[in-house]
């Protein structure tokens, strides 16, 4: 028996999202992604599943009210606009670790520098108590 276009489409709505949603939880458990980095793709799956199933009530009124004539546009626009606030927020964190990066190595350089400066005290006061030994 062959699925009407109609219905297959739902089942694509549904299944691509749930499967990425259990993708998202496998990375969480086998450390592959921290925890708070996938609550947002938790976050973004869970809702595209959600709006999925409800498709007949929730999705159709969502459409309505963003005046989309065809409602898996309409998840497809919901999950692109969910998927820029990701971006958003990996942009800012990416942001933070350059800067926190940066300040490390402006700390390592002054360290280095510092070592650098007592190895050569160190060495001039060996210097200093063999010239006065001989």
């Amino acid at each position: 028996m062959l699925l009407s276009p109609l219905t297959r489409l739902e089942i694509l709505m549904i299944a691509v999202p749930a499967l990425l949603l259990l993708v998202v939880l496998e990375m969480v458990r086998r450390r592959r992604l921290r925890e708070d980095y996938s609550l947002l793709w938790l976050a973004t799956f869970a809702l595209l599943v959600i709006l999925s199933t409800f498709r007949t009530t929730l999705l159709d009124s969502i459409a309505d009210v963003l005046g989309i004539f065809y409602p898996p546009t309409a998840l497809f626009v919901i999950g692109f606009g969910l998927m820029l606030l990701i971006l958003l927020q990996f942009s800012t964190v990416i942001t933070q670790l350059s800067r926190q990066t940066s300040q490390a190595a402006q700390h390592i350089a002054l360290l280095n520098l510092r070592i650098r400066e007592l190895e050569k005290t160190l060495q001039d006061r060996s210097e200093d108590s063999r010239n006065r030994a001989s």
